[in-house]
């Protein structure tokens, strides 16, 4: 079964990101590309729920591509499949360091919703990796892990200091293992709204 898709960009670099997400993440079915422009036109050969995957896939895509969205779905799958991961990074902790850093995002089923642009997303990722892998180095509970190292990430501080930092704050227990002093939910509300203090006195 053959299925043809046709999109419209607004420049050659959005043609261009979008050539090559299809060159990354379109494996399960054949297909063809040709451009005129800023349009594209993809040809999808295949059967059942696999061609039907990859048409939802590349419409993605192609929503990923364009520059000019308030706010962009970024599939979980093909942001882990482009990043370059040293440990594995929960897409919560995405969402959460994004928010902290004064970009509403979070994770809605396999997407993560957010107002930063892709390369953006993907630099995250990997930044909150390498700082997952810099933590295995403290006791530490998972929870109280993911709340360090969004923490590390949103103020640019190493992980000891942050762990100082959300000690003093009172938000850390340190006892044989660092640990949540609150639920994750309401340790999360709390540096929030320290970071939405922050700003407002720097503005």
């Amino acid at each position: 079964m053959l299925v043809e898709l046709s999109f419209k960009f607004s420049s050659a670099s959005e043609v261009e990101k979008f050539l090559s997400f299809l060159e990354r993440h379109v494996r399960n079915v054949r297909y063809s590309v040709s451009a005129r422009l800023t349009h594209v036109y993809v040809q999808l050969q295949g059967e059942g729920k696999e061609l039907q995957d990859a048409v939802a896939l590349v419409k993605m895509l192609a929503g990923l591509a364009r520059a000019r969205r308030a706010v962009r779905r970024v599939p979980l799958l093909v942001l882990f499949r482009d990043a370059e991961l040293a440990r594995p990074v929960p897409p919560d902790a995405i969402a959460d360091a994004l928010t902290l850093s004064g970009i509403p995002s979070r994770v809605r089923g396999s997407f993560l919703e957010t107002e930063a642009d892709y390369e953006k997303v993907l630099q995250v990722a990997e930044e909150l990796s390498r700082l997952y892998k810099i933590s295995e180095r403290y006791p530490i509970t998972p929870h109280a892990k993911r709340i360090v190292v969004v923490h590390a990430y949103a103020t640019g501080k190493p992980v000891d200091a942050s762990i100082e930092e959300l000690v003093s704050a009172g938000l850390l227990n340190r006892g044989a293992a660092i640990s949540l002093r609150y639920p994750i939910e309401e340790t999360k509300r709390r540096l929030l709204s320290a970071a939405s203090v922050r700003q407002g006195r720097s503005a």
